[in-house]
């Protein structure tokens, strides 16, 4: 019912449009008042009505296309799983009857809260 009023509008304004009289070329501006220098531009729509209609059919169509296409990409950006991370260069985990390798636990000196991170070169042995 509204698509059907809106299209009635639109028919209306389009034939109010054309009725309006002659538009002018002013300069890079388009008026409907006459301006020095300004020369009068055909406005009129020279399609036939089949033309129009036939227009019409396909913009519709192409909305419609639009919308399915739409629905695919939701539904396969919603079947899609999410990337995990991944190891780039990571070595390969020890063997399960290979002695696991004590780490040495290094003292490590916090900031003050707020202050900036510097980088300090470790002392060489």
């Amino acid at each position: 019912m509204i698509r059907a009023a809106a299209w009635i509008l639109l028919a209306v304004l389009s034939c109010a449009a054309e009725a309006a009289g002659p538009v002018y070329r002013c300069g890079r501006e388009y008026s409907q008042t006459p301006c020095p220098d300004g020369r009068v531009v055909e406005a009129t729509d020279s399609r036939t009505a089949a033309q129009r209609a036939e227009a019409r059919r396909v913009a519709a169509q192409e909305r419609k296309l639009a919308a399915q296409m739409e629905r695919d990409r939701r539904a396969q950006a919603a079947a899609q799983k999410p990337a995990l991370a991944g190891n780039i260069g990571a070595r390969p985990a020890p063997a399960a009857s290979a002695p696991a390798k004590s780490k040495k636990k290094h003292a490590k000196s916090k900031p003050a809260s707020g202050a900036d991170f510097t980088a300090v070169e470790p002392k060489k042995k």
